[in-house]
């Protein structure tokens, strides 16, 4: 019985790599720009929620768009 709680530590590590394994798959999979440690940071630090806004709204931004005032491009194929 002494030996229950090491083991199962030591055997939960695989299961706890796995998850992150898994997350980090589907994180470039799918394109999730959030971190894991997200709700934590909010916790202790109130302003990383509007960092993590900006970073949000920064990845959602398409490069294609051109700033107010650029001269439009005139797009040639051949």
């Amino acid at each position: 019985m002494d030996l229950l709680a090491p083991l199962a530590a030591f055997l939960s590590l695989p299961l706890f790599l796995a998850g992150f394994a898994w997350y980090a798959t589907r994180a470039r999979r799918c394109g999730v720009s959030q971190s894991l440690l997200a709700p934590i940071e909010e916790i202790w630090d109130p302003i990383s929620h509007k960092t993590n806004i900006e970073i949000q709204i920064e990845a959602e931004r398409s490069p294609e768009t051109p700033s107010p005032g650029d001269p439009p491009e005139l797009s040639i194929r051949w």
